[in-house]
């Protein structure tokens, strides 16, 4: 069945892609010279393209690889989170010609686990990088610092040349990592080479700019690069651990297969 066929019946809210229906091919029909009219032929869906792309190389979680800014719930919190959301929203829609131009990008932080950071900064950095088909990166501090390491170690090929040069990082859970000489020297070549060359950053982390396990060079770089939102300090992630448990037993409870 064609992704015409699909609509026209219905069910392209099955489908991820309304373009193609997740087959990957867009039929087309082109008027060819010694072929005849009207030739049917295959290209590859652009959308999907991008999206593939994003899903095979980002390092966003597999749990967000679809995210994006539509998706996050504003109103999970018990706060008003108008101004958060304006700001956010501004960041996707004018990106290049406000915040590049500034060479400004956020920093998102709460004392409390799971307030939603990690999930807010995916879907904006995945709605950025879809809108303007950028190269965009997703790594945790201590994931990049191994990676640097084992590097070293194993005198393999140096991985951090990606995340010093793609057009928007995600730095995660900065703080999280151990501290020490090596580490804010790593650290520093990162930021201090984004900050230089105009790139965007948007960090996550448990913990205001001035309490960062990091030395002054680099929070002071971070400071200058950012947009300091702190979200409100309530763990989402375990409001929907006891929504989708209490979804599960009424689901056995009222004897649903």
């Amino acid at each position: 069945m064609t992704t015409a066929c699909r609509i026209k019946h219905g069910t392209e809210n099955q489908y991820k892609c309304r373009v193609c229906g997740d087959t990957g091919w867009v039929l087309m029909r082109q008027n060819i010279e010694d072929y005849g009219d009207n030739i049917l032929f295959a290209r590859a869906c652009d959308k999907c393209k991008i999206q593939r792309r994003l899903a095979d190389t980002t390092g966003i979680s597999p749990e967000y690889c679809d995210a994006d800014l539509s998706k996050f719930r504003w109103n999970i919190y018990n706060v008003d989170m108008t101004q958060m959301r304006r700001i956010c929203e501004d960041f996707v829609q004018h990106y290049q010609d406000r915040w590049v131009k500034a060479n400004k990008g956020l920093y998102l932080w709460s004392k409390v686990p799971g307030s939603g950071k990690t999930f807010l900064s995916s879907c904006l950095a995945r709605s950025v990088a879809i809108k303007y088909d950028l190269q965009m990166r997703f790594v945790t501090a201590a994931d990049y610092l191994a990676a640097i390491g084992a590097s070293y170690k194993y005198d393999v090929i140096d991985s951090s040349a990606v995340y010093r040069s793609c057009s928007l990082l995600v730095l995660d859970d900065i703080g999280s990592q151990k501290q020490g000489d090596w580490q804010n020297q790593e650290l520093y070549r990162l930021i201090n080479a984004r900050l230089q060359d105009g790139l965007i950053t948007i960090y996550t982390s448990n913990y205001p700019i001035d309490q960062l396990n990091v030395d002054e060079r680099i929070k002071s770089r971070i400071l200058r690069q950012s947009i300091v939102l702190q979200m409100p300090e309530k763990s989402i992630r375990n409001q929907q651990a006891q929504e989708q448990q209490s979804k599960f037993l009424a689901d056995i409870i009222g004897g649903k297969k």
